[in-house]
């Protein structure tokens, strides 16, 4: 039975937002820890699920994820970002985007490797282990889709 393994910690909060050149919002704490997990995660609206659940890989091709990071959503009302970085001595780190409702891509972390997925305001950041992941979106549901179920 497959569960969530969490690695030591590479990263605070604090140090995490400096990748991006960001510093840490006021009401939060910036000297929290950010574990690395192998589960299914989410943060805000985003959902980074495994492969073993995901509903199926992409046709694109992978691209390595740089120094500069790959903006995965960027808030359309508030400007605040969802960044995926790969973790210190990660170069192995790959992501394809992926043009499917709800799914903005897939993400490859190798052995021995992690990678981040960061928020520039109140989400703070994911430590992700190695595996394939789907990051997606949540769905949201209006008073009538509720009214209708």
């Amino acid at each position: 039975m497959g569960g969530t393994r969490m690695y030591t910690s590479v990263h605070t909060f604090s140090s995490a937002l400096a990748l991006i050149g960001t510093t840490v919002p006021d009401h939060l704490v910036g000297d929290a820890e950010v574990p690395v997990l192998t589960g299914p995660q989410a943060q805000g609206d985003l959902l980074i699920v495994p492969s073993s659940m995901a509903q199926g890989a992409g046709r694109g091709s992978w691209e390595p994820v740089g120094a500069a990071g790959i903006h995965v959503v960027r808030g359309e009302a508030t400007g605040n970002t969802h960044w995926l970085l790969a973790g210190f001595d990660s170069p192995g780190v790959e992501w394809q985007r992926v043009a499917r409702r709800l799914t903005y891509g897939l993400l490859r972390v190798p052995d021995g490797q992690s990678a981040l997925l960061i928020h520039t305001d109140d989400h703070g950041a994911n430590g992700i282990g190695p595996g394939t992941y789907e990051i997606r979106g949540k769905r949201e549901l209006t008073f009538e889709d509720r009214v209708r179920s």
